[in-house]
Formats: C-alpha cells, sequence, structure tokens
C-alpha cells in the first residue's frame, strides 16, 4: 500500500485537544506522523486538504441495517457505503433484525459479511435478551467475544424491569454498556406523533412525553441499585433530559445521544401529514428542541447520532397512520448538526467533532475517535462550508425514507478513509 500525505488541513483531535494546521502521514493502516510540513519523496498519495478539517472518522452508536433479514430496506453493503459518505468510518448497528443479532454465531455473519462486501467498521450492538422477547438473557460473554460491543433491544422498551436489573449486573462484570429504547408501551399504545396541541388539532394518535421519562426515571434507578452503566438512545423530551442531568450530576453512570432530525424538526411539521416526518421517539415540541440543543451544549447529551432506520417505498407511502417510524440519516447528519451546533457558533470545532468522535467511541468502548500517531487511520476530511442539496434519488442507501429531500444543507465529507484507504470521494 503506497503512503497517504495529507496536507495543509486543520487538524482536528478532540483526544489531545489539538486544532491546528498539521500535515498527517499514513502507512499502511496507521498515523505514522503528524507535524508541520512533512516532505516526501516517491511512492506517496497526497491529499491537499487546504480550507479543510482533518478529524477522526465519524463514530455512529445508532443506527440499522436491516441485514439479516430484510435485504431490499438496506443491506451492509448499501449501507456502510451511505455511512461513508456521510464520513462514518465506524457504525454500530441495532439487534432489531430478523432474526434478532442475539448469538455469537450471528455477531460472526455480520463481521463475515461486513468483510466481503462492506466498506467501513462495523462494531454490532447485540440484544439483551433471546429473540428481544424479555425472557431470558442472551449470552453477554460469548456475545463480547464474537464481537459485540453493547447490548440493546432497540426499537422496544424494557418492560421487564427484572430482566433489565440482571442485564445491568451481568453487563458490569464485562464492561458493556446497556442502550436503552426509553419508551413505555402501554402509554405510547398506538400513538403515531407528539401527543399535544398538533395531534389533537390535526386528529393524530399521540405519544406523550411521559412514555419516555417514566422510563428513564425507573432505568436511573436501577443504575443506581446495580451501580450498572446505561446509554440513553435518541433523547426527545425536556423531562427525560432532567432526569439525564440530575443522575449525572450524582455520578450514576448515565450517557444520552439525540439525533439529528429531532434538532431541527417538530411536532408543527407534521401539519403536512408527511409518512417521512414519523419517527419513535417523535418530533416534539419546540420547547422541547430548545432544551435538547442547551443540552448537548452543557454536555448532558453526550453523542450525536444518526438512528439511520431505511424502510421501502412501499411503506413509507402508506398514511402517517400507517407507515412504519424511521428516517434514513447517514448522509444527512453532519450537515444537520453543522447547521445546529457549528454555523450557529453555539460550539467550536473541537467540541463539535468531539460529539461525533471520541465521545461514541468512550461511550461503548470502541478502540477509535483519535487520529495520533500509532492510531488506526480512520479519517474524515470535511469542508464545513460546502454547500449542496440533498436528493434522495442519489443516496446510497437502498432506501429513501427522509425528510430532508430537496433541502439545502451546509457541509460535506469530502475524503472518508478507513484503515488508510480512501472508501469514499466527494465527485
Amino acid at each position: 500500500m503506497p503512503k497517504l500525505l495529507i496536507k495543509n488541513g486543520r487538524y482536528i483531535n478532540p483526544k489531545t485537544n489539538q486544532d491546528e494546521i498539521l500535515d498527517i502521514l499514513i502507512e499502511n493502516d496507521k498515523i505514522a506522523d503528524v507535524r508541520k510540513n512533512i516532505e516526501l519523496n516517491g511512492s506517496t498519495q497526497i491529499i491537499d486538504a487546504k480550507n479543510l478539517w482533518v478529524v477522526p472518522g465519524l463514530i455512529d452508536i445508532h443506527c440499522h441495517l436491516r441485514d439479516p433479514g430484510q435485504p431490499e430496506k438496506e443491506t451492509i453493503e448499501s449501507g456502510t457505503k451511505a455511512a461513508a459518505r456521510g464520513g462514518f468510518t465506524s457504525i454500530c448497528p441495532m439487534a432489531n433484525t430478523i432474526p434478532p443479532i442475539d448469538s455469537a454465531a450471528l455477531v460472526e455473519y455480520v463481521n463475515k459479511v461486513n468483510k466481503k462486501s462492506g466498506c467501513i467498521n462495523i462494531f454490532q450492538i447485540a440484544a439483551v435478551s433471546k429473540g428481544m422477547q424479555q425472557e431470558e438473557l442472551t449470552p453477554f460473554d460469548e456475545l463480547k467475544s464474537a464481537g459485540a460491543i453493547a447490548l440493546s433491544e432497540d426499537g422496544k422498551s424494557f418492560e421487564n424491569l427484572k430482566l433489565l436489573r440482571n442485564a445491568l449486573e451481568y453487563a458490569r462484570m464485562l464492561d458493556l454498556n446497556i442502550v436503552s429504547h426509553a419508551e413505555d408501551s402501554k402509554l405510547s399504545c398506538d400513538g403515531v406523533v407528539h401527543e399535544g396541541y398538533w395531534s389533537h388539532k390535526l386528529g393524530i394518535p399521540g405519544i406523550p412525553s411521559c412514555s419516555e421519562s417514566v422510563c428513564v426515571a425507573r432505568e436511573i434507578e436501577l443504575v443506581r441499585q446495580t451501580k450498572g452503566k446505561i446509554h440513553f438512545a435518541h433523547i426527545s423530551t425536556k423531562e427525560a433530559t432532567d432526569l439525564i442531568r440530575r443522575a449525572k450530576k450524582e455520578g450514576l453512570k448515565v450517557t444520552a445521544e439525540v439525533t439529528p432530525h429531532h434538532l431541527v424538526l417538530s411536532d408543527e411539521d407534521i401539519q403536512d401529514f408527511d409518512p417521512n416526518k414519523k419517527m419513535n421517539p417523535p418530533l416534539r415540541t419546540i420547547g422541547d428542541q430548545n432544551v435538547l440543543i442547551d443540552a448537548v451544549i452543557d454536555g448532558t447529551i453526550d453523542v450525536f447520532a444518526t438512528d439511520h432506520a431505511p424502510h421501502n417505498i412501499e411503506e413509507k407511502s402508506k398514511s402517517i397512520i400507517d407507515a412504519p417510524f424511521g428516517i434514513i440519516g447517514f448522509e444527512t447528519a453532519l450537515p444537520i448538526y453543522l447547521k445546529v451546533f457549528y454555523h450557529s457558533k453555539k460550539m467550536n470545532p473541537l467540541e463539535f467533532i468531539k460529539k461525533m468522535t471520541l465521545n461514541p467511541a468512550s461511550t461503548l468502548n470502541i478502540p477509535r475517535g483519535s487520529i495520533s500517531r500509532g492510531d488506526v487511520a480512520d479519517i474524515a476530511i470535511i469542508d464545513p462550508e460546502y454547500e449542496w442539496k440533498y436528493d434522495v434519488n442519489t443516496t446510497f442507501s437502498r432506501s429513501k425514507n427522509s425528510p430532508f429531500h430537496m433541502n439545502k444543507l451546509k457541509g460535506k465529507t469530502i475524503y472518508t478513509i478507513v484503515s488508510g484507504n480512501i472508501v469514499y470521494k466527494n465527485q
């Protein structure tokens, strides 16, 4: 493999708190040197990164790939290509495939398929319970040995609290994190959108905020009891955010993530009945949205995720009542987060990049998130000022379910590099 030299880029490495103009030399799959004015002769590929950010490869700890079971929606090949286009070098797919990823053999299957047809790293999240039936725990030790990075029932809340208590204790012994989909299904019932003014006015069944906060409250109590750790996925409400903030102040091992759509869309946007604005948790109020933004800034919310959830056109062409929850998000996450936090001057580049690299890596103990000498050469080269229009028909995903079709965006990945190999280049 020829050497790869990245010249003149704005090197942003949250792990070392560096933000300066430096060159990066890559040899084989590792970062060989980081300093000013690296000059080499011979067979060296050079990328001129002037006016671009050179950052650790982005990490998404919450997505869905639909493999095994639903290749018409997404495959490992199509999903990893879409993720690479968005600057992600590592992703953590959830376990709710068909069948669920509840055995070492299925974790190994994902890794084998990814090695053959994927283009970025997959760190699989496995199921907490066998068949995701919440009756019997999966073999956590075997799953970890096979490569599982965390455990979750995402798509379902933990209704069996005794099982969750046992899971937290078992996972603590293995230093694994439990990822929680905090939603009380009895309170959500058959809800479709956020329960509030707009759901009542439009006559659409609602999902109340308390369906999330009730779960967060009781799961925090189990963390306190077990001294385990839990990561709350796609937090969407003020009440849940306040609970997480208090738990962190107590020193409990609790982390949380937010997703792009909850920061730029609200329940007011469902007036057009667009099924691509149906997601779970639902779009909440502008008040919730502002609380989430503040919580990101003050550190209550640790991680930017995508919750990339592909569904085919036939499903998403149904009414907002009947269509499935979820949208795709790999290719639009970065510019949306840039809009909310960087272009608005709410966060500096180091703080911003930390939420997409170092923080997700440390949350799930993923051996990535840094671009220092000796690290694996997983790198994203980003133009934060690049203006473009998102046409969902050009996505690498097999699904097209995005509410951001034809939106003007600012900020784009120019190169994605995995283990020293360029896996995506903006044309």
